[in-house]
Formats: structure tokens, C-alpha cells, sequence
């Protein structure tokens, strides 16, 4: 494994294969599948990558896409935590995973990933493009290399992975992507201007190709989850405590099993949450120069914290 990709390990478990079985089967039986293709079929997949999947919601995808059975190969900066992940999942649920220690603003980290998707050996069927960061303050006041490296994780690294594997894909009918936008994506975000814009391009972006992809068997959905409790927050430089608790309630757990559903359904976008639904449903009535004051607002008194 490591000659074919450098900077993989793979962990083993010695464990009893799985068996193959229909989305009807019983629950211990866990079978490699998502559900019901355009055709009605049922689309069996075998194995995943999930990019920034060394903690929060990109941890979360790889638990729950292990229990459902699925091998995983698992891609993120941090080769202990990374390690450390694999070794739980393979123990809990008996699957391979792969370690795939890169940098997705990195190019050399970049073009390793992109030729681990479009491999025939081992494929990926599932691409669930999680990794990404953002930076609040003031466009002026935010380092411009920390906004070039935002655009090149957020936006740069989503496209090119999601052309690395789709074709491989489209010819076996089968598989699909899925990509992490945010609420942010629905209006504009004063002092977040550089994140807000970059989700909303990979929402609009996984839309697009949705139509695209119509007919093909092959799915695409763009996730659009609101304030979760994860190191994001941290990283971004934002105080999650001085939000309505209403606002911050979401679950990752939670956030990933609507996700995971709403792709076997084969959605474009999903929301999930109650109220982060309603408040997209809000932003589409709401005018944008209004919803950009109102979040203005809200970021200026958290800054001058």
C-alpha cells in the first residue's frame, strides 16, 4: 500500500468479512450500501474518503460511515489523531482504514489525494469533502495569505478533488460526493466575507453538478449545517458561548446522520436542524442588504469582546 500512495498507512483487524446483503436486511448484518439509485436499485459502496477527518464533523462521517460498513481512508494534517481514529474504527466496527496524511493546501498533498481517488486499485466510491477552515475579523484586518489559503482549502481543494473522481464514477454508474458548505453560504457574512464567499461557492458548485450528473447513478449533495460544536470555532476565531443557545445546539452526530439521509435520497442541499432550516428559510425572504447589517451587527460585538 504505501509503494502504490505515499504518506498512506493502513491499519488491519483481523474480523470476520461482511456480508453483502439488501438495505432490507437485519440490522446486525451491516450491509456496504446507501440506498435506492435513480433507477431504483440499490447502490452498494464499498469504501470512502473523508477529508478532514481528524476531528468534528469530518471524525463524525467516518464513525458513522464505518458503521454502516464501509472501509475508509481517512485524510488530514494531524498523523497522530488520524492514527489514533483509525485504530477505534477498526476496532468498533471492523473495517480497513487507510491514513492519509496531507495538507490540501500543500500541491504535492493535493495531487496525492486527487491520484488516491482516481485509482481503480481499492477505489473510493464515496468523497466526502469535509476539510476546510475560516477566519473572522475585519477583510482589512485578516492576513491575505490567511484569505488565499482559505480559498485554496475551501474552494480550490473541493474542486479538484471532485474531478478527480468523479469520471471514474460516472463510468461505473455508482458512487457520488459530498461537500461541506455551511448556513454561511445563504447570505452574505460581514467579517467572515472570504469563508461566507467560499461556501457559498461550494454549494452553488454542488448544485451545478448535481443537474450535471442526472441520470448517471451518481450523486452529489452540498451540506449546509450551522454553528457546531467543534474546533472550527477555535480555528476561526469565534466565541460559539456569546450565540443564543438556540443557535449553537447542533449535534455533529446529529448533523451527519441528516446528511447521510438526505444523500440516499439523493439530494442537493441539505440543511440540517429545525431551526438552522428555519433560518435558511428566513434568508430567502429576507434582503440580503438587511441580513448583511444584521449579521455585521452581530459580528461587531463579538469582536469588540
Amino acid at each position: 500500500m504505501a509503494a502504490r500512495y505515499p504518506s498512506v498507512s493502513r491499519f488491519r483487524c483481523h474480523v470476520t468479512p461482511h456480508r453483502y446483503i439488501d438495505a432490507r436486511g437485519p440490522a446486525p448484518l451491516r450491509a456496504r450500501f446507501v440506498g435506492p439509485d435513480l433507477e431504483g436499485k440499490v447502490t452498494t459502496l464499498e469504501r470512502a474518503l473523508v477529508t478532514g477527518a481528524s476531528s468534528g464533523l469530518g471524525a463524525e462521517f467516518a464513525r458513522q460511515l464505518a458503521a454502516r460498513g464501509l472501509d475508509l481512508v481517512l485524510v488530514a494534517r494531524r498523523a497522530p489523531r488520524l492514527r489514533e481514529l483509525a485504530a477505534a474504527i477498526e476496532r468498533d466496527h471492523g473495517v480497513e482504514v487507510d491514513v492519509h496524511v496531507a495538507d490540501l493546501v500543500d500541491p504535492d498533498g493535493l495531487a496525492g489525494v486527487e491520484t488516491r481517488l482516481a485509482s481503480g486499485t481499492d477505489p473510493v466510491d464515496l468523497l466526502v469533502n469535509n476539510a476546510g477552515f475560516g477566519q473572522y475579523g475585519g477583510f482589512v484586518d485578516v492576513p491575505v495569505g490567511q484569505q488565499e489559503e482559505q480559498i485554496e482549502l475551501n474552494v480550490l481543494a473541493v474542486m479538484r478533488l471532485t474531478r478527480a473522481i468523479l469520471p471514474r464514477l460516472v463510468a461505473v454508474r455508482s458512487g457520488g460526493v459530498i461537500n461541506i458548505a455551511s448556513i454561511a453560504a445563504l447570505q452574505p457574512g460581514p467579517y467572515g466575507a472570504v469563508y461566507a464567499a467560499t461556501k457559498a461557492w461550494v454549494k452553488h458548485f454542488t448544485e451545478a453538478i448535481h443537474e450535471e450528473l442526472r441520470g448517471t447513478g451518481v450523486r452529489a449533495l452540498a451540506v449546509c449545517p450551522g454553528i457546531v460544536e467543534t474546533e472550527f470555532q477555535q480555528v476561526a476565531g469565534l466565541d460559539a458561548s456569546v450565540m443564543p443557545s438556540f443557535l449553537r445546539s447542533d449535534d455533529a452526530a446529529a448533523v451527519v446522520r441528516e446528511s447521510l439521509e438526505a444523500f440516499r435520497r439523493d439530494r442537493a442541499v441539505v440543511v440540517p436542524g429545525a431551526v438552522n432550516k428555519l433560518a435558511a428559510a428566513g434568508s430567502k425572504l429576507t434582503p440580503h442588504v438587511i441580513s448583511a447589517r444584521m449579521a455585521a451587527e452581530a459580528h461587531r460585538r463579538q469582536l469588540d469582546r
